[in-house]
């Protein structure tokens, strides 16, 4: 699971609803997606990305949210 840093890299902040390329991901919904960083001082909530407008909010983990899994190299 990508970090908040990387899953915000993801997002393209020149287009909305989604904002990420589509060329690149293709059928991403505007919706919420986890990162795998936890909010300080809080295990109960983490850190995630909205592809609606691309920006960068903490949850509760117990919300059924999307995943976008990323792995190093090729």
């Amino acid at each position: 699971m990508p970090t908040q840093p990387e899953l915000v890299n993801l997002a393209d902040r020149g287009r909305s609803n989604p904002s990420i390329d589509p060329a690149f991901f293709p059928n991403t919904p505007a919706w919420y997606f986890w990162s795998g960083s936890p909010l300080a001082g809080d295990p109960g909530s983490a850190w995630g990305v909205h592809f609606d407008n691309g920006g960068a909010y903490w949850n509760y983990r117990s919300f059924a949210y999307l995943l976008r899994l990323v792995r190093a190299g090729q």
